[in-house]
C-alpha cells in the first residue's frame, strides 16, 4: 500500500485527546495523597519554570495501570482502523516520556513515543519544531484538543480536532479537517 493510501503520518497528543484526563494533574494528586512532604519540592519546580523536570519527578514516583485510564473511546476506535490501513501513528505528548510510553504500550497502536523527558517539556511550538523535523513542514496529521496545539495545526497538513476544549472550535475554524466530540 502507498503512502498516499495509507495517509499523513499521524501524531496524536495524549492528555485530553487519546486519554480523558491530564497525565501531570493525576500524578501530582497521586504524589500528595502518598508523599505530602514533597509538595514544596513539586511546587518550587512548577512555579520556577522547570515544569519539564517537575514532570519527570511525578512520572519517577507514579505507580498506575494505563488501562484504567479512560480513553476516547469513538477516536481510539478510528486510530485502530488507520493503524490496521498501515498508517504510521506516533504518541506525541508534553506528558512525561515515562507515562507515555506505558499508554502507548497499553495502547499498542504507535510506531514511536515523542514526549516530553526531564530537560524538555514538548509542548506548543516545541512540539511543532519536533514534528516538523520529523515529517516536514505540512507532512504529518495532528490530532490534538488545546489551545496548545495551535501552534503544531500550524504546521500540520490535517488538522484532527479531538475532544476540543471551550471555544477551541472557534479559534480553530474552518481548518479542521476531522473533529471527534
Amino acid at each position: 500500500m502507498s503512502q498516499a493510501e495509507q495517509g499523513l503520518p499521524l501524531a496524536v497528543d495524549m492528555d485530553g485527546t487519546l486519554i480523558l484526563t491530564d497525565m501531570s494533574w493525576v500524578s501530582f494528586r497521586s504524589l500528595m495523597l502518598r508523599r505530602p512532604w514533597m509538595l514544596p519540592r513539586m511546587l518550587m519546580l512548577e512555579f520556577s519554570g522547570r515544569r519539564a523536570e517537575w514532570k519527570r519527578e511525578l512520572a519517577n514516583r507514579l505507580v498506575f495501570d494505563p488501562a484504567s485510564l479512560s480513553y476516547h473511546v469513538e477516536f481510539l476506535d478510528w486510530l485502530t482502523g488507520e493503524h490496521a490501513k498501515g498508517r504510521l501513528i506516533v504518541l506525541a505528548t508534553a506528558s512525561d516520556r515515562l507515562i507515555a510510553e506505558q499508554v502507548a504500550g497499553q495502547v499498542g497502536i504507535f510506531s514511536d513515543v515523542i514526549a516530553s523527558d526531564r530537560s524538555f517539556n514538548l509542548r506548543g511550538e516545541k512540539k511543532a519544531e519536533a514534528l516538523v523535523s520529523r515529517f516536514g513542514e505540512g507532512g504529518f496529521s495532528y490530532a490534538g484538543n488545546s489551545r496548545h496545539d495551535i501552534p503544531v495545526w500550524d504546521h500540520a497538513g490535517e488538522v484532527i480536532v479531538v475532544n476540543p476544549e471551550r471555544g477551541l472550535l472557534d479559534r480553530v475554524g474552518d481548518s479542521a479537517d476531522i473533529i471527534f466530540e
